[in-house]
């Protein structure tokens, strides 16, 4: 094994950043030359200095158990008939196309495309001539008019009504909501960062509104379903590596998957499994994970992914897409996991990013947002996903909140919502929930990682391997469980 020191010049000049600790460790000691290479490949933001101890660990010869799978020889599956229909939304998908250098123009940027593409699906609701910008506003005095603008501050009066700030691309106002009309009764939910359009009247240099829309989606449309009997299976938050990952009952899927196991007539028709990130538990992500890791390199955790990928049945399309503990930046949007790192037949996409199956319009996104939209608005909680996903879904934005949760602000806002999705899959929360809500079928996907001990101590209840399977012609979701068997 040939030893080498890093050539911090050059790490930098592909721009990676070392955090303070992981500078240190590479300008006083060599490493091999294996190590070196696979972080000037590296894809992440930051290299830290417990991501280099992973890629140290990965010298030990550590064994990766695979998924084992039982075929049955009389099974005829359905699904197999078919080729794929499948495309990927590429302007979705911020893969190869990151160009934020962190700069105040960066962010500018993002917050005037944000602003424009969301506020443009209110005025698609609304009549033009009725709206007025805050610049506009100020020369109003009377008529009832419609304010389109961004929350920067939300509080409580002394007599009790709801002040708010709120700007938009022109200046700055101040919208009162009084705590006798309807739109004060919908005040609770408005969040920091939330466009919104407020009815109103203009009244000495205060906005009194009592009425407010979210950008929403259309009333009129209904769940569509697809000529062809095939089914789509979901799932998420696999975490390959982890102590608590559920092998037995992935490898019942897998089974089930190559009909050795029950409802086999659902099983023959599922062409594609989409995976909604977390594919494996990843090195570094919290203090003292790799107390709970039984693979403690981040490429054999992988390989352990690959190994069950390859048990799928060949005429099956898998889609992956990335979490918060898969090897790639942690800030969102996420480029996709890198193919040296996944070598398998899949599918690698971005998170968020919008894919089409068999027509259906799928919005795929791991779901990090939901920590902040459930802490942010009263009423929601980690045993009902699907109520903080339709908070997202209504804002048209899939994390409005700004800095609870990173993002990189790409002159592009890639979290903008702009076309109603017929599907919005997500996990992160390991709760398995859903709804259906004017056409859109709200999926959360839940996992194949057992509770673990955070998940004890803050009183969290998962559901572990329960996988959603949509049959796209009927519409009829099924949720089939591996768990006990």
């Amino acid at each position: 094994m040939v030893s080498v020191k890093a050539d911090l010049k050059e790490i930098h000049a592909k721009h990676i950043r070392l955090t303070p600790e992981a500078y240190e460790f590479l300008e006083k000691n060599e490493i091999s030359g294996e190590v070196y290479q696979k972080i000037i490949l590296s894809d992440s933001l930051f290299v830290t200095k417990e991501m280099i101890d992973g890629l140290l660990s990965s010298q030990e010869k550590i064994p990766t158990k695979p998924v084992s799978v039982a075929r049955s020889p009389d099974f005829k599956p359905y699904a197999k008939e078919y080729s794929a229909n499948f495309r990927l939304i590429d302007r979705s998908d911020i893969t190869g196309k990151s160009n934020c250098t962190g700069k105040i123009e960066d962010f500018v940027a993002h917050f005037r495309n944000r602003f424009e593409r969301v506020s443009k699906i209110l005025r698609m609701r609304m009549a033009e001539n009725t709206i007025v910008t805050t610049k506009q506003l100020k020369g109003s005095q009377g008529g009832k008019v419609r304010l389109i603008a961004m929350v920067t501050e939300k509080r409580p009066t002394k007599k009790g009504n709801i002040l708010l700030n709120v700007e938009d691309e022109e200046g700055c106002a101040k919208v009162v909501i009084p705590k006798d009309t309807d739109a004060y009764k919908l005040a609770s939910h408005i969040l920091l960062d939330d466009i919104v359009a407020f009815d109103g009247k203009n009244a000495d240099e205060l906005f009194i509104s009592d009425a407010l829309t979210w950008p929403e989606i259309p009333f009129a449309r209904v769940q569509k379903k697809t000529e062809r009997d095939i089914g789509i299976a979901y799932v998420s938050d696999l975490h390959f590596g982890s102590k608590k990952f559920l092998e037995k009952e992935f490898a019942h899927f897998i089974n089930w998957l190559n009909g050795s196991e029950g409802k086999r007539e659902l099983a023959g028709k599922v062409k594609y499994i989409i995976v909604c990130g977390d594919l494996v538990d990843g090195i570094g992500i919290y203090p003292e994970q790799e107390k709970e890791l039984v693979v403690k390199d981040i490429y054999k955790q992988y390989e352990m992914f690959d190994a069950a990928m390859e048990k799928i049945p060949d005429y099956i399309t898998v889609i992956a897409a990335p979490g918060n503990h898969d090897a790639v930046r942690r800030a969102e949007p996420q480029p996709a996991i890198p193919r040296e790192l996944i070598r398998s037949d899949v599918e690698l996409v971005g998170s968020p990013c919008n894919v089409e199956i068999e027509g259906l319009k799928h919005l795929l996104y791991h779901g990090t947002s939901l920590d902040s939209i459930i802490a942010g608005m009263g009423g929601l909680s980690y045993e009902k996903p699907e109520e903080a996903m339709l908070e997202i879904l209504r804002r048209r934005h899939l994390s409005p909140i700004y800095g609870d949760n990173l993002i990189v602000p790409e002159e592009r806002d890639y979290l903008v919502i702009e076309e109603e999705p017929d599907v919005m899959h997500m996990g992160h929360v390991h709760k398995n929930g859903y709804m259906t809500y004017r056409g859109t079928l709200l999926l959360n996907s839940g996992t194949f990682q057992d509770r673990t001990d955070y998940q004890v101590r803050v009183g969290h209840h998962p559901t572990p391997g329960i996988v959603p399977v949509l049959e796209t012609k009927s519409g009829k979701l099924n949720h089939i469980s591996f768990m006990g068997e």
